[in-house]
């Protein structure tokens, strides 16, 4: 059956709007950490706390992807469960030992470089984000089931709740709690991705319970091995452990550049904002993998993520133009002085990234459809030495500000990724007929 860009359109517009609640939450944070004593601090601690959760996090996003493919059965979500439990709960394990104060010494500030104020800031926020990985790996779960089985409205609302729980938990803690600001984000982030679980756990259960059998003759019984669904998941999840590596990397980077501490939290600001168009496009994935069955259906949804890509782009191009950027930035986020004005050219120069996610979108989709996910593996293998090697060569050779120097790293080996990718998807033999 031919494609269409409508109903490519209608399949992603759900997903697009989940993807651009989500993240708002960051901005979100960023703009009540910029409005406290001491907001540069505040910025680059929330950072630094997230970047060293982000590797420990990552690699359990692919679990969406398991379960949402999966979950045919109760049989097999049983499985799924028992994975994810798992997972979740080592993930939780390693990031409490990260944030023992001797380890916590040792990779923040002795290995990453981080001065030693920003550090202390950080500590606690690390402390209340370890318990992230297993609300993420509960949030994924349900999320899955209802994507499997069409029911992903709840998935929207959800994420509109997180926003405005995160919200409300900023207001009421500046209002009548006297703690660091960062912290206080970091407890908000948590109680928003509790009201999150809840909010697409509930649809679920009805879901398991009538519209999910029992058991499922057409699934092959040598699919429903616990070995079977760790393979299906580890190519997924080590190419986005190696990814998430990148974000410490860089900060790290930062850190031994100019202006450290400004360029930290001008990051953080403009990489917040950049990121919810990137999201958006990061969910396209879905469509990618549910349409892009034969050549034909392939080069129209192409066309799609090209065109989406562009009109992203775009449309964050006007945020960074002149006079609304003041605005953007100055209102709204709340940042001011030297961070100011480098979260402003750097968001300018983040901008080529976001048609990098359609991309990258695409071709993922694809070669998960057409089961080559170890191609995303080897992607992620080539990119991670190349940003190690740039961040090096800009630290070492080049005078200027951390921020400029993490996001020329990132282009440079974002474009190595998507190259790699693009070569795997052009070597696919197309089937004569599509994949149901």
């Amino acid at each position: 059956m031919l494609l269409n860009q409508r109903e490519l359109f209608k399949l992603f517009a759900p997903l697009a709007v989940s993807g651009l609640f989500f993240p708002l939450a960051r901005p979100i944070m960023n703009a009540a950490m910029a409005r406290s004593e001491n907001p540069e601090q505040a910025l680059a601690a929330f950072a630094v706390a997230l970047s060293v959760t982000m590797p420990i996090i990552s690699p359990l996003f692919a679990l969406r992807q398991v379960t949402t493919a999966l979950s045919v059965d109760r049989d097999m979500l049983g499985r799924i469960r028992i994975l994810t439990l798992a997972l979740g709960g080592l993930s939780t394990l390693l990031a409490l030992i990260v944030a023992v104060p001797q380890v916590y010494d040792f990779v923040v500030i002795e290995t990453m470089g981080i001065p030693s104020d920003v550090a202390r800031i950080a500590a606690p926020v690390l402390l209340i984000l370890a318990f992230s990985p297993l609300l993420s790996v509960g949030r994924g779960y349900y999320q899955g089931i209802l994507v499997h089985y069409n029911k992903a409205g709840p998935i929207g609302t959800g994420a509109l709740v997180y926003v405005l729980a995160i919200a409300a938990t900023l207001l009421i803690g500046h209002k009548f709690w006297s703690i660091e600001e960062a912290f206080l984000a970091a407890i908000a982030s948590v109680v928003g991705q509790g009201f999150y679980i809840a909010l697409v756990a509930i649809p679920s259960m009805p879901i398991i319970r009538t519209k999910m059998p029992a058991y499922r003759s057409e699934l092959q019984t040598s699919n429903r091995s616990h070995k079977y669904l760790f393979l299906f998941y580890l190519p997924l999840a080590v190419s986005t452990l190696l990814g998430s590596i990148g974000e410490p990397a860089v900060l790290a980077a930062m850190a031994r550049s100019a202006a450290p501490t400004a360029s930290l939290a001008a990051f953080a600001v403009a990489g917040a904002l950049g990121w919810l168009a990137r999201t958006p496009l990061w969910n396209a994935q879905q469509v990618v993998i549910a349409q892009a069955s034969s050549k034909s259906r392939y080069c129209e949804t192409r066309k799609f993520m090209i065109r989406m890509g562009a009109v992203s782009l775009c449309v964050l191009a006007l945020l960074g133009g002149p006079g609304i950027s003041d605005f953007v930035f100055s209102m709204i986020m709340g940042i001011e002085g030297e961070s100011k004005a480098l979260a402003i050219s750097g968001f300018r120069w983040m901008l080529p990234l976001i048609f990098l996610q359609a991309m990258r979108s695409l071709y993922h989709g694809v070669l998960i459809r057409m089961g080559r996910a170890q191609q995303i593996q080897y992607a992620t293998m080539a990119k991670m030495p190349m940003m190690a090697l740039t961040l090096v060569l800009g630290v070492s050779y080049l005078d200027l500000e951390g921020i400029y120097i993490a996001i020329g790293s990132t282009s440079i080996s974002e474009c190595v990724e998507i190259l790699y990718l693009k070569r795997a998807v052009e070597s696919i033999h197309w089937p004569d007929n599509e994949i149901s």
